[in-house]
């Protein structure tokens, strides 16, 4: 069983050495297609940089890539092309100032609209029926005033009744 342990115990350094390998290149393609992702092309008008072919958003993923393998962070990055280009450059408004209206107001028109919608069906809820007259094998009119019957239609409906 010796050579069973030199085996175990060499596989410790390999499954690790494996792991980092396979964990570094994804990690740094995950960190370039972020990035790539939240900014806006300079040559593809309502594309990201990551979805436009042209050769200037190449250029800006190649820079993206150029910084991340100098070690800068994302945030880093985003500050970098937000000052070369300004806000309009981010796909997504920034969540401070006048810009967090476009995070908030739809938040507030949904609470809004749920709000309006449970009131209006307590009160619907609540609204007492029209009692009805009791039904029998022989109307009577006389029972259904005017007073009892503030409807003009009704109104109408009972002086043709009266009349025929």
């Amino acid at each position: 069983m010796p050579w069973q342990s030199r085996w175990v115990s060499g596989l410790g350094p390999i499954l690790s050495l494996l792991l980092l390998l396979g964990l570094s290149a994804p990690a740094t393609a995950l960190v370039w297609q972020d990035v790539a992702g939240e900014l806006m092309s300079p040559a593809c008008p309502g594309r990201t940089l990551i979805n436009c072919t042209s050769g200037q958003s190449e250029q800006w993923r190649e820079l993206i890539r150029q910084k991340i393998a100098q070690g800068e962070s994302k945030d880093e990055i985003m500050r970098y092309f937000v000052e070369m280009r300004g806000e309009e450059i981010l796909a997504a408004p920034p969540k401070k100032g006048f810009a967090l209206t476009a995070y908030l107001l739809p938040l507030f028109v949904v609470l809004n609209g749920a709000g309006l919608i449970l009131v209006l069906t307590f009160r619907w809820v609540r609204r007492q029926p029209i009692s009805e007259p009791t039904s029998s094998a022989h109307h009577d009119t006389t029972d259904l005033t005017e007073e009892t019957a503030p409807d003009p239609y009704r109104q109408r409906l009972l002086r043709e009744l009266e009349d025929t």
